[in-house]
């Protein structure tokens, strides 16, 4: 029963992958690096849940050396990650170079761990499945295999998803220097799977461990292979589906407006105290605020302030964001239309900006300290006054 769930999952995750893969190689509008890493990186989690197939269906039976065949291919996952990572969030193509090929490390080093087992006969893979039959000196080549490819897997592809991780809140932090709102740009769906990705991985570990003890615990690998189930086919449909990314900045631009928070000041105080009225004014009086796809660019066009100096203002005079310094008018915007109308949630969120429940109630709750149903209902009990004598 336990293989037929295992089987179940694993079959599952390969259709996903399979479905994607067949998506990415025919649709036409994507850059080449980014398809190229995200088309790796299903290839080496294909591999993986067809090693997995190999085991749980008895088809090593049938093809003994197909056993073990999927640890080379699945090294490639981290740095495909992490690559695909990388290209999504570059404006311009990143050169492939340098340490870039450290990439070869790992195949190679799980390659030359693998080649004592992978020089076994068909017969003597497949005696090692029998207690009774399994040559011990065999059998401790294939647990040397299990645990150095599971050691040098782990080390190689958690530095990978690590540095993935690391360009993910760099980018996130770029996106809310730039953007009022950051959905389906900010790639924080990339790192929930990531961070899943590696939680699984670890159980995987435990697993290979257990395994290797000779202690076996049916839910525990049921609800591991599951999980890792969820996970692939939602990198496969968020990768499939995630759009390109806005290029709002130029490289000199993008290394200014990072930095502006970090370095010493160019304005003047009296300069950033004008140009932040200047700021304010503009928000308030066209209702900038209100519009969805309002971005620093954009902003520095109406307002005819550079954005370096807009980045500057916000962050040495304000300090804040550019996504906190508009979100914090809408906030006060959606203060007065749900103590002063009937709209309800969703719709007072649009009509300030926000283009979802979600993004609008973390940000009202931020900014004002209550989520917007509980500020409408204590509003409307205790009068606007009391509230916000109440809230500070």
């Amino acid at each position: 029963m336990t293989d037929t769930f295992l089987t179940m999952a694993y079959a599952i995750a390969a259709g996903s992958i399979g479905f994607a893969l067949a998506i990415a190689l025919t649709r036409g509008g994507q850059r080449g690096d980014r398809s190229l890493y995200f088309c790796l990186a299903l290839i080496a989690l294909l591999a993986h849940v067809l090693g997995q197939l190999v085991i749980v269906t008895g088809a090593y039976r049938y093809a003994p050396h197909l056993v073990g065949a999927d640890l080379v291919f699945k090294m490639v996952l981290g740095p495909a990650v992490y690559f695909f990572a990388r290209a999504l969030m570059s404006t311009d193509k990143p050169r492939f170079g340098g340490f870039d090929w450290l990439v070869l490390l790992g195949p190679v080093l799980v390659l030359v761990a693998t080649l004592p087992f992978a020089s076994l006969s068909a017969e003597q893979k497949l005696a090692l499945a029998d207690p009774a039959t399994r040559n011990p000196d065999h059998f401790r080549i294939a647990l040397y295999t299990c645990t150095a490819s599971l050691v040098i897997f782990l080390a190689f592809t958690g530095c990978y998803l690590v540095a993935a991780l690391r360009l993910q809140v760099r980018h996130r932090r770029r996106m809310l220097e730039e953007f009022a709102n950051v959905e389906r740009k900010s790639l924080d769906w990339l790192r929930t799977i990531l961070l899943v990705f590696a939680g699984a991985w670890t159980f995987f570990a435990i697993k290979q461990v257990l395994w290797v003890t000779g202690t076996s615990i049916p839910a525990f690998n049921i609800a591991l292979a599951f999980t890792e189930t969820l996970a692939i086919a939602a990198f496969a449909y968020l990768g499939v589906h995630q759009p390109e990314l806005p290029s709002e900045r130029n490289t000199k631009d993008r290394a200014s407006t990072a930095d502006a928070s970090a370095r010493r000041p160019i304005l003047t105080e009296q300069r950033m105290s004008r140009t932040a009225a200047k700021l304010v004014g503009a928000l308030e009086a066209d209702k900038l605020y209100a519009d969805s796809d309002l971005s620093l660019r954009k902003l520095s066009d109406i307002t005819g302030v550079t954005k370096n100096h807009i980045s500057e203002t916000l962050s040495q005079h304000l300090g804040v964001n550019f996504f906190d310094f508009v979100n914090s008018h809408r906030a006060d915007e959606a203060k007065r239309l749900l103590s002063e109308t009937e709209l309800n949630t969703l719709e007072v969120a649009f009509e300030v900006g926000f283009n979802s429940r979600s993004t609008f109630n973390a940000a009202f709750k931020k900014h004002v300290g209550a989520p917007p149903s509980q500020y409408r209902a204590e509003v409307r009990s205790a009068g606007p006054r009391d509230l916000e004598n109440a809230l500070h």
